[in-house]
């Protein structure tokens, strides 16, 4: 007698697809996990290693910036001590000039002629004074002429002025030459030299 199966094979079948397909799925999506956790978590080392970098990169931009700060700092106060060396080696190299200068003013005065007042800006002297005629004056400018230590006098003027001091009923009342003058302080070469070492 032949054998008759009676039970819905297809159904079966059908099941056995849908039992097949959810594993394969399942399987599928378990693995696109694995790979998608697999790729964030690596993603996420390489973000962790990049912000330790800049974390570190930060810290020595700190250190760098402050020790350009102290650069500079030391570099102002090095500029400031240059200029304050600058101006001792002058002052030294000038100490002498003021002697000479004084020097040669009573050197070159010759008689009847005063200075009431001098002013100095750097090599540039103004004299003021009083004489007993312009031909002491003109005398003075070509006494400095004649200097070592000065030179190249100017007249600003020259004023003549009676002398009533004395008696204002004198008819013989002396006239004075009141006169102001510049002159430039110079240096002999010898000298110059000399003050440079």
């Amino acid at each position: 007698m032949p054998n008759i199966n009676l039970l819905p094979w297809r159904e079966t079948l059908k099941k056995e697809r849908e039992t097949r397909f959810a594993i394969i799925t399942g399987i599928a999506v378990a693995v696109t996990g694995v790979i998608w956790l697999g790729v964030h978590l690596y993603v996420q080392s390489l973000i962790d290693y990049q912000a330790s970098r800049n974390a570190y990169l930060e810290s020595e931009i700190k250190f760098a910036e402050k020790q350009i700060k102290e650069i500079e700092e030391l570099e102002k106060k090095k500029e400031y001590l240059i200029n304050r060396m600058n101006v001792i080696q002058e002052l030294e190299s000038n100490r002498s000039r003021i002697v000479h200068l004084f020097d040669e003013l009573v050197t070159n005065l010759p008689d009847g002629v005063y200075f009431t007042n001098m002013k100095q800006k750097e090599d540039l002297i103004t004299l003021s004074g009083v004489a007993q005629s312009d031909a002491r004056v003109s005398s003075l400018m070509r006494q400095i002429e004649q200097s070592d230590w000065l030179g190249t006098p100017r007249i600003k003027h020259i004023r003549t002025q009676t002398d009533k001091s004395k008696n204002k009923k004198d008819s013989n009342a002396r006239s004075l030459s009141e006169f102001e003058l510049t002159v430039k302080q110079t240096v002999p070469k010898e000298d110059d030299e000399n003050l440079g070492e």
